[in-house]
């Protein structure tokens, strides 16, 4: 890997460089601060701090943080986890892509819009690298987007003659669209060394087309820290220039990677609430119940009627919460529990709302999705052994009740049967808190 190419943009970024720097040339972890710091255009470490410290506060407005998540669980030990980076824009989320257009874009067809800040990715890696690289790489396809105003395309981009006229060593391609210019582009993202064997053929297909083949500097959306590099390509014959692009790239911060991202950490249980899912999250329980008022009944709108096996017919919301939010919730009702220990008032409703969510799961997912093994540890099989500890122990599971009724809250629509869970949460908890002296 080169190291050249690489230029952190914060304090965490350059400690992070130093510390393979270090690794790499055998040094004392200070001077390699200071060489991490001089990549990045400062004479040394105290000066990249005083100067990054000094800019941030005029940078900080002009910030949009995304944030980017991907569960993992190793199939051998069982254990999971989610890994999140966060990545820093000049625009939001929704002015980068519209739903429609994840599935076209290079690395982000399994995502899904949680929040106006947040994506998740709906496949599970079989462990945490893995799961640290699937966020990278979506994380590298929001840089670019924002980077060079490009937005993802369905179109097939290539000469005359379409796929059998393709670049000679294309490989990793992706189409892309200028929405000002109304002009499409195509990326290839080849390991190095097989472009580098192709060069004269693949300019001269480019001569022969009438298309321009450039190569940025900026590494990549593909997988740059396995050797892909990024070259872009235009048709000629409108007079399109990708000159403007290669130019915003050459001065972007380096893409997003595994050793050099700006990684969250996620609190014990498992799971991250970005600040705009409990924005929203808070709006929505706080959002006073309405009912309109018609002349014909049509009925409840966000919820549908189940029935069990054994059991009557109820309501429950009508949507489907993802697998591994369950699993969050039942570990957030399992710890706090397991903190409300023999106080029965506050255990016996805590204790509904788990059994309700245990209903609601089998109605939205079937055995394909959910194994019987997952569907019996979601929200009745015990936590950790003797000695495990959680935040919930120290707040008596005011807390964890706190953070499942937000995760509730951002993934089901306000409906009569969500209302009814609220309230025996908000029950549990005021029947927690320590009673004035």
């Amino acid at each position: 890997m080169s190291f050249t190419t690489i230029r952190p943009s914060s304090i965490e970024g350059i400690k992070r460089l130093a510390k393979v720097i270090s690794k790499r040339d055998d040094i004392r972890h200070s001077e390699a601060l200071d060489q991490a710091s001089q990549v990045s255009g400062f004479a040394n470490y105290q000066h990249a701090r005083r100067s990054i410290g000094d800019r941030a506060a005029e940078g900080e407005a002009d910030q949009t943080f995304v944030y980017v998540s991907c569960h993992w669980r190793d199939a051998k030990t069982h254990v999971s986890g989610q890994e999140t980076i966060r990545v820093s824009l000049s625009k939001s989320l929704d002015e980068l892509i519209k739903p429609i257009q994840y599935r076209y874009a290079r690395n982000l067809g399994r995502y899904r819009r949680v929040a106006s800040d947040h994506v998740v990715d709906e496949f599970r890696p079989d462990g945490a690298s893995g799961a640290l690289a699937r966020v990278c790489a979506a994380a590298r396809t929001l840089q670019f987007m924002d980077i060079t105003g490009l937005r993802p395309s369905k179109a097939l981009v290539a000469p005359r003659g379409g796929y059998r006229n393709r670049l000679p060593g294309n490989d990793h391609g992706s189409s892309w669209y200028d929405p000002i210019a109304k002009q499409h582009v195509a990326a290839d993202e080849p390991y190095l060394g097989r472009a580098l064997s192709m060069a004269g053929e693949r300019q001269a297909w480019a001569h022969e087309n009438n298309w321009s083949l450039v190569k940025p500097k900026w590494k990549g959306m593909y997988l740059p820290e396995g050797g892909c590099e990024l070259f872009l390509m235009a048709d000629n014959t409108s007079g399109y220039s990708l000159d403007p692009i290669v130019a915003a790239l050459s001065k972007a911060p380096a893409p997003a990677e595994p050793e050099y991202c700006d990684r969250v950490a996620v609190e014990a249980t498992g799971f991250f609430l970005s600040p705009g899912e409990k924005r929203d999250a808070a709006q929505k329980a706080a959002k006073p119940a309405t009912r309109k008022v018609t002349g014909v009944s049509r009925g409840p709108t966000n919820s549908i009627e189940f029935q069990l096996l054994l059991g009557g017919r109820r309501r429950r919301p009508k949507a489907i919460m993802p697998v591994e939010d369950h699993a969050q919730v039942g570990r957030l009702l399992k710890e706090a529990l397991a903190a409300i220990g023999r106080r029965a008032v506050a255990y016996k409703r805590v204790n509904a709302v788990r059994s309700e969510l245990d209903d609601w799961v089998q109605c939205e997912h079937d055995r394909k999705a959910m194994s019987d093994e997952v569907f019996f540890g979601l929200y009745y099989r015990d936590l950790g052994g003797p000695g495990h500890r959680t935040v919930a122990d120290e707040s008596g599971g005011q807390e964890s009740l706190r953070q499942a009724k937000a995760i509730l809250a951002s993934r089901y629509p306000d409906c009569a049967p969500l209302r009814a869970l609220f309230k025996k949460i908000d029950f549990a908890i005021a029947a927690l808190k320590p009673k004035a002296q």
